[in-house]
């Protein structure tokens, strides 16, 4: 096969993800001549997106039962690869830019993680959102039902600060930059405070204080707040999740901001993706609180449900971001006591189940040892990756209009031409 120079190739994962196998069935493919691979430069196998597409296409056609009608667009379009200048995931390691995102957040704040990101080119200053739609965001949760979350907040929080922006359907870099420090500081906001601000001055202070007082009422020690800031920018960023992606294919369509902001909270708000750590917390207190983590990985098994806080799409060996969030907890006294109970529920994993412990579990730990309610995490992740998406609506809205528009395959019945003259039972037909 003719290889198409001007199409990214594709890592490991991605190309074992297209194709729905394990990433040794993948090397057993190449093994047999089925498809082939090229060793990158920054070791690793990468592989010939459109022959993945074709080879998966091929699969699709040796599995079709008879009868049934193939797709009506031809061969249809190729695997869509989005060239992206953000984020990089090589093997077990991830990186911002081109630069290890580990060492950014050991070295940065919050502020200056995402000025890098968003390679504003601009000094970073304190992310607010400004006296009128703060109190607009703090007073406006009181509207909710009684089954809200503090997650609802926060998407309230961006359609007031869409409400409230006379600038919004503007797409310029610099003015959906602005508009990002107005939802990540809004999103803040929109939390009821547990602790009193010490004094007048709280609006100026740096993102992550002004979140740790509405996460928990237990006083921060420095080393608090920069793991904060820490974990904040690990998760800014993780190449096209899915609630990425939706913040993409809005963006593609341009929509503003805001509304590309809402499309990715949306698929953010899933069990499976921004709602993970949850279960992992639960986890975790049942272990801690029982003094069985055996039990508590049981009870998520006899549930039938997945381990959470365990395995990832993309890491096999570790995951970078949990990695670095748990050794900077491992210093800070307040946590030892959760540790342990992570540590153990790590190691009967891993005697097990090749799963490494991933960032859900990072998260569930942090929000424990803090003292914070068991969605914090979700809070977390969900301001520090608002940063993230809007560096990808940036991004995107630099790229053609409407260009992620992928083409379904159609596995519905035969075409059977118009429908009768008369009124038919409609429940019939697709019965």
């Amino acid at each position: 096969m003719t290889h198409d120079s001007t199409v990214p190739r594709l890592t490991t994962a991605q190309a074992a993800a297209r194709l729905g196998v394990k990433p040794a069935t993948l090397y057993a493919y190449v093994a047999r001549g089925l498809i082939a691979s090229i060793r990158a430069d920054t070791g690793g196998s990468t592989f010939d997106a459109l022959e993945v597409e074709a080879f998966a296409r091929s699969r699709r056609r040796a599995g079709e039962r008879p009868g049934r009608p193939r797709a009506t667009g031809g061969t249809g379009r190729p695997l869509m690869v989005v060239d992206s200048p953000l984020t990089l995931l090589d093997g077990d390691r991830l990186y911002f830019r081109g630069v290890s995102a580990v060492d950014l957040a050991r070295r940065a704040t919050f502020e200056e993680g995402l000025e890098f990101l968003w390679n504003s080119g601009e000094t970073p200053g304190v992310v607010r959102s400004g006296p009128e739609l703060a109190s607009r965001v703090a007073s406006a949760g009181e509207l909710l039902g009684p089954a809200s979350r503090p997650l609802d907040r926060m998407m309230l929080a961006v359609v007031l600060a869409g409400s409230c922006d006379p600038l919004r359907d503007e797409l310029s870099p610099a003015v959906v930059r602005s508009a990002g420090r107005r939802m990540i500081s809004a999103m803040v906001d929109a939390l009821p405070r547990l602790q009193q601000p010490l004094d007048h001055s709280e609006a100026d202070s740096p993102l992550a204080r002004r979140l740790w007082a509405r996460l928990t009422g237990e006083s921060p020690s420095e080393a608090e707040i920069a793991l904060l800031d820490q974990t904040l920018i690990l998760c800014l960023d993780h190449d096209l999740a899915a609630a990425t992606m939706a913040a993409r294919i809005a963006a593609s369509a341009r929509a503003h901001p805001y509304a590309a902001v809402q499309a990715a909270l949306g698929a953010f708000d899933s069990s499976l993706h921004g709602s993970a750590s949850i279960a992992a917390a639960d986890m975790i207190a049942s272990a801690r609180n029982s003094g069985h983590p055996e039990r508590a990985l049981a009870e998520q098994l006899r549930a039938g449900r997945a381990i959470p806080g365990f395995g990832h799409l993309i890491y096999r060996e570790h995951d970078p971001r949990a990695e670095a969030v748990f050794a900077a907890m491992r210093g800070i006294p307040r946590y030892h006591d959760v540790l342990r109970t992570v540590d153990r529920l790590d190691a009967i994993m891993a005697s097990r189940s090749p799963r490494p412990a991933n960032i859900d579990l990072a998260l569930a730990a942090f929000a424990l040892g803090a003292g914070m309610g068991r969605g914090a995490g979700q809070l977390i992740f969900a301001i520090a990756r608002t940063g993230g998406w809007i560096a990808h609506i940036v991004d995107e809205y630099g790229q053609a209009p409407m260009r992620l528009r992928p083409e379904s395959r159609y596995t519905g019945p035969a075409p059977q031409g118009s429908l009768p003259p008369t009124t038919p039972d409609l429940r019939r037909l697709v019965s």
